[in-house]
């Protein structure tokens, strides 16, 4: 297909920040429709970005036959009543992370993608920087060659931090959602609330730096301890890296710290990302190598593209077959039974 049309369920200020201005700048996209229970705002949107058509629910939107794909934000916690209907519809979807909150959940809405045939990509943008593209590829090619010896461990730390970078407040006419609202999926049965409470916060937070570990390394992993207090989680993967999370170890001001940091036997490489909503930027990787007989750093110039946007066109790319999806729905179901194993770990 030339140009691959559009529809977008809710704009809020997530749907408008991160996603409809990113597919609204690619030119292979037609923004064909946008649907949203609060009418004037919706408007308001549609005409900001040129999208053609206005429905209020995502059912209308969805009996539109001409669009391709749909990219769908809202609250993780309604996707579980949202997202098979899009499927069913053969469309191709994209929704913000975490995939839902149930693990069964994720691993049926998976199951439902498949069966019909379509891209369910989850919006994993850390996966699209072109820092952390270039990091997996590092680490492969170096567990391939075995020239910097074993990959021996990867340490993660991601601190409480300034995510929105000031960025300007999404587009509201101030009108209320009209219509009944649909229910919001619940943690596991087996959860008390206080457990509930716990769980849904990590996903919330926590489950992009899950996720991430388990693409930069190319295998799974399973947790081997958790600190009660919650800073720290230690995890081993498939072919024995020790694996440590730092979580709420501190807090940022005004700044934004994450770092990934894989250490081979004879070799480092250190990945920083920036802020989520931190425009016009990408992460820093650099490469130490223990060589013979002069040891090398090395620091990547990458261009300025922002992960955001880099995903949207990770997500047209895999609608139209010229690469596959990303961070697909069978790795984010993963992600949901890992963090309900932490949590049973700390019950």
């Amino acid at each position: 297909m030339d140009k691959v049309r559009i529809g977008f369920v809710g704009c809020g200020r997530m749907g408008q920040q991160a996603h409809i201005a990113n597919y609204a700048s690619l030119p292979d996209v037609e923004m064909a429709a946008l649907a949203d229970l609060r009418p004037e705002t919706a408007k308001a949107v549609a005409r900001r970005y040129g999208i053609t058509k206005v429905y209020r629910t995502h059912e209308e939107l969805l009996e539109d036959k001409t669009i391709d794909a749909v990219v769908a934000i809202m609250g993780f916690s309604l996707h579980h009543a949202v997202v098979p209907d899009i499927l069913k519809a053969k469309k191709h979807c994209i929704t913000e992370k975490p995939i839902c909150i149930r693990p069964n959940t994720a691993r049926e809405l998976d199951d439902l993608a498949k069966k019909n045939g379509v891209v369910y990509q989850i919006a994993y943008m850390k996966r699209c920087d072109p820092a952390s593209v270039r990091m997996k590829e590092i680490i492969a090619e170096w567990k391939a060659s075995q020239k910097y010896g074993k990959l021996k461990y990867l340490r993660v730390s991601m601190p409480p931090g300034d995510w929105t970078y000031q960025i300007e407040n999404a587009l509201s006419c101030g009108d209320k959602p009209e219509g009944a609202s649909l229910a919001s999926e619940g943690p596991p049965e087996w959860m008390d609330q206080a457990t509930g409470q716990q769980y849904v916060s990590f996903v919330n937070y926590y489950i992009h730096q899950v996720n991430l570990i388990r693409y930069l390394l190319g295998e799974d992993y399973e947790i081997e301890y958790a600190d009660p207090s919650g800073v720290v989680i230690v995890a081993r993967s498939a072919s024995g890296v020790t694996i440590v999370l730092e979580m709420d170890a501190y807090r940022v001001g005004n700044e934004w710290h994450e770092f990934y940091t894989a250490c081979f036997a004879k070799g480092r490489l250190h990945l920083s990302l920036t802020a989520p909503l931190a425009r016009q930027q990408c992460g820093r990787l650099e490469i130490y190598k223990n060589e013979e007989p002069i040891p090398v750093y090395e620091a990547p110039i990458f261009p300025p593209k922002w992960c955001m946007r880099e995903q949207a066109r990770f997500f047209v790319d895999a609608v139209k077959g010229d690469r596959p999806c990303i961070s697909p729905a069978t790795d984010a179901a993963k992600d949901l039974e890992f963090a309900e194993s932490y949590i049973r770990t700390l019950t």
